[in-house]
């Protein structure tokens, strides 16, 4: 009777659900406006992956380097330069070189690396390549005299 009588009088009891417009609107401006912020931050990050990848691998490499030293108890190798051959070095099957040197294979749980290296007569070890976008350069005289190709 209730109903009957709010009809009747015009006041009818409409409860309409859903957004508006403008809340529409709104809520698409701040998706937005989140966006504009975050794409920028994140592809600031997206090659910083391979820079990391090639620290840890050269210092992997070195540790092995150290390590076959180490227990060879020597103190030089053959240098291994970019002139070696003509990529560089990634697999370390018969390499290092020079009196009581064994190969870097039994230090490193793979025989190849993702990137190339060179070494000096002492063991220190330098990334030299360019790969996958990583620059390698190397950080002082020293390292860049021992990955440089012979004239």
């Amino acid at each position: 009777m209730r109903g009957f009588i709010k009809k009747a009088m015009g006041k009818t009891n409409n409860r309409e659900s859903g957004f508006t417009l403008i809340e529409l609107l709104v809520v698409i401006g701040i998706i937005v406006a989140l966006a504009a912020i975050t794409v920028p931050l994140v592809t600031k990050f997206a090659g910083k992956g391979d820079e990391g990848a090639l620290k840890a691998e050269t210092d992997t490499v070195q540790t092995a380097m150290n390590a076959m030293m180490a227990d060879k108890g020597i103190v030089a190798v053959t240098a291994n330069d970019k002139g070696t051959t003509s990529n560089g070095q990634n697999t370390w099957t018969a390499l290092p070189a020079g009196t009581g040197a064994a190969t870097l294979d039994g230090y490193l749980k793979k025989n190849a690396t993702k990137f190339f290296y060179c070494w000096d007569t002492k063991g220190n070890v330098y990334a030299q390549n360019k790969t996958d976008g990583v620059e390698a350069v190397p950080d002082d005289a020293k390292a860049a005299a021992a990955c440089a190709t012979p004239a």
